[in-house]
């Protein structure tokens, strides 16, 4: 598969194939570049306060890739007329894939062995995604998924920036051959004479304007799923490319190559050093390390420690930078799995040591995988590397689907003993003698399972987003024609977690249901902030929806009773615009109550949950699945001073209001406990899980009556 006669011209300006040499060549500064971009990334990685900005390493191989690939390339056309795809493919599969099918079935491995079981789920799909080399996509999808901005990070995860790089080396070759066909063709029709080179860096420079375009744009609406998009990225690509066209494999040498060299040394270094989690990017300020990137390819300067050349060259460097692919290989996965190989954070010594290992596995895998499999006669041929390719995507992709086969296999809460007097909250309850509270088997249903709620809801579509101000509803129980009465249940997605609660009193008391819940917003009289907040749209957001909410219930007779819950403790609240609160915190919600009792609501509101020690309690489970107290939270942190929606309830005195305080269904008189009656308490760090929300629908029904 080839495009021919693509150089047939001697006026066309291209020496022909007997004129240059068969292959490039060797520039060991090129090693030593790599070497840096390796070292950013891993430095950043390990130590992401220290080196801020280490992730501009990825755009520096990518630059790389850029300049090498299209050199290739461009050499090919100028000694054959063609590009053989199939063999430029093949190299790439014996280039590449033996290391990363390695990496990808020992990070399996590891996560299985190591890794809680309610990760498994989600590292599959991203094991199997980098496999196929889409797991940019998979994560730009995940960033802009509510339900899965949570999602722990995962063996896999830094295989996005391989995964651009794969559809790199498909697009672009078809890119030069469509340039090479198409180009010339119109510019004959109009009489006109083109070179190649010329229509390379032409529609190259295009495309890079245009991605470049892209990539400022998209930065600027949506950063982080800029971030992992191909689109957003060719423009560095095409970067190093016009490097490779325009200088034909020379540089630029002499005193002003020197200087250019440091430049682009001092360009690379100061945004790893200056650039932050903040800084928006890609967009233009990714043209800080591509231009320091550039410059350095442009020149060789001197061969003395005076040029940047010489240092770039040096053994060290070039060491690093052969087996700097490996290294991006190893380094994500050893640092992800070996705080749960240790049960502890790790610290600088651990970290140092990590450094080593990584380093000593990336020297091996070079010298018993990437090179003996690159030049053997094991892929030597095409048909040989597609297979090998096609197998390793399969292993790949059948472990992916056994491992999330085994997330799931333990019980999933249909055998669960809900009549026990010691199930769930029960175990709480003295007079039970429940020993171990927490439970005597392992939790039913299983960590994973109950993960699960976070990425997909048991009620997706009936909460508002985080931004604007529509009301999103959803009818629940019974339907209103034949119920007993229509309850209402309002505010942020601590209310919506109640929903399955609800829904046990509505079959039990033939009630109709109509939700009004939306993302961080209680219903409040005050203006909530957020920490993450950078303006205060959200904020008026919030404070209007309400407004909509309660004018909503005010208006609708067939709604008696408002249940009312909210994640307090998470926001900060100040004055609203024409509504006096001498105590925003407390009165913001005392005064929404009040505004429902007077249009005849009955007013049920639910005491915050006891907070967390902050981790996923699932996770925290499977972790310690044989001490499931450590996973428990003391009572002095789980009830913080500040928990608004609580002493509100506990203050506020009035016909029609009941609080329903359910401290007793969580807590004992020391420990406020992350399962109970081998019951998941929480689905993740805040919200409480659906089983257990169905479990206290009884304590509800106790406090109503």
């Amino acid at each position: 598969m080839s495009a021919t006669n693509l150089v047939n011209d001697p006026a066309s300006g291209l020496r022909t194939a007997e004129q240059r040499p068969a292959q490039a060549p060797f520039r060991p500064e090129i090693q030593g570049l790599r070497a840096i971009a390796v070292a950013a990334v891993v430095l950043y990685h390990f130590w992401p306060n220290r080196l801020t900005g280490g992730y501009v390493g990825v755009d520096i191989f990518f630059v790389i890739s850029g300049y090498l690939i299209t050199s290739h390339m461009y050499r090919e056309i100028l000694r054959t007329s063609s590009i053989g795809l199939l063999k430029f493919w093949a190299r790439r599969v014996r280039r590449l894939l033996p290391a990363s099918f390695l990496v990808l079935i020992a990070s399996l491995f590891a996560a299985f062995l190591w890794v809680p079981s309610t990760v498994w789920e989600v590292t599959a799909r991203q094991l199997a995604a980098s496999a196929f080399y889409v797991q940019n996509w998979v994560l730009a999808g995940d960033s802009v998924d509510y339900s899965a901005q949570h999602n722990d990070a995962t063996v896999a995860q830094h295989y996005w920036s391989l995964s651009v790089e794969e559809q790199f080396y498909v697009f672009w070759p078809l890119l030069v051959l469509g340039l090479l066909y198409i180009v010339p063709k119109l510019a004959r029709s109009k009489g006109k004479a083109t070179s190649p080179r010329s229509i390379l860096i032409a529609g190259l420079a295009a495309v890079g304007i245009a991605s470049l375009a892209y990539s400022m744009a998209v930065t600027a609406l949506a950063p982080s799923m800029a971030y992992f998009v191909t689109p957003a990225r060719v423009w560095e690509f095409a970067a190093g490319a016009l490097v490779a066209l325009i200088l034909v494999e020379r540089t630029l040498d002499g005193r002003l190559a020197t200087v250019l060299g440091w430049a682009g040394i001092g360009l690379i270094a100061g945004s790893a050093l200056m650039f932050t989690a903040a800084t928006p990017f890609p967009g233009w300020t990714a043209a800080v390390p591509v231009g320091g990137t550039v410059l350095i390819l442009m020149v060789s300067g001197t061969a003395t420690p005076a040029g940047a050349r010489w240092w770039l060259s040096s053994k060290a460097m070039t060491f690093v930078g052969g087996i700097s692919y490996s290294l991006y290989l190893w380094h994500w996965p050893i640092l992800i799995v070996a705080p749960y190989v240790t049960g502890r954070p790790a610290g600088l010594l651990d970290k140092c040591l990590l450094l080593g290992l990584v380093v000593l596995l990336s020297w091996l895998t070079k010298i018993t995988v990437e090179d003996p499999l690159r030049t053997g006669r094991f892929l030597s041929t095409n048909l040989r590397a597609y297979s090998f390719a096609a197998s390793g995507m399969a292993i790949v992709l059948g472990l992916s689907v056994a491992l999330t086969s085994f997330a799931f296999a333990g019980s999933d809460g249909k055998a669960a003993q809900v009549n026990s007097p010691c199930y769930g909250p029960g175990a709480l309850t003295p007079g039970n003698h429940c020993d171990p509270v927490t439970g005597s088997g392992l939790p039913d249903p299983a960590p994973a399972v109950v993960a699960r709620q976070n990425t997909e809801p048991l009620y997706k579509g009936c909460q508002g987003d985080l931004s604007g101000t529509d009301l999103v509803s959803c009818d629940l129980g019974v339907d209103e024609r034949q119920a007993t009465a229509t309850v209402a249940l309002v505010g942020d997605s601590h209310a919506t977690a109640w929903l399955p609660a609800i829904e046990v009193l509505a079959e039990r008391h033939k009630w109709h249901i109509k939700t009004f819940t939306k993302a961080s917003c209680p219903l409040t009289a005050a203006l909530r902030v957020l920490p993450s907040e950078a303006t205060d749209g959200n904020q008026t957001d919030c404070r209007s929806w309400g407004k909509k909410v309660q004018e909503n219930l005010a208006t609708d007779r067939k709604v008696t009773t408002v249940f009312t819950a909210a994640y307090s403790t998470a926001y900060t609240y100040k004055q609203a615009p024409g509504v006096e609160l001498r105590d925003p915190a407390q009165d913001g919600f005392t005064t929404a109550w009040k505004g429902l009792l007077s249009a005849g609501k009955r007013v049920v509101a639910f005491d915050d949950v006891p907070r967390t020690n902050g981790q996923y309690v699932p996770t925290c489970l499977a972790a310690n699945s044989r001490d499931p107290l450590a996973c428990a939270t003391t009572v002095d942190h789980a009830f913080p001073k500040g928990t608004a929606i609580t002493h509100a309830a506990a203050a506020f005195k009035a016909p029609g209001f009941t609080r329903i305080p359910l401290r007793n269904e969580f807590c004992d008189a020391k420990l406020c406990y992350p399962q109970l009656g081998d019951v998941i308490v929480y689905r993740d760090y805040s919200h409480i899980s659906a089983e257990y929300s169905r479990a206290l629908a009884p304590f509800v029904d106790g406090h109503l009556s």
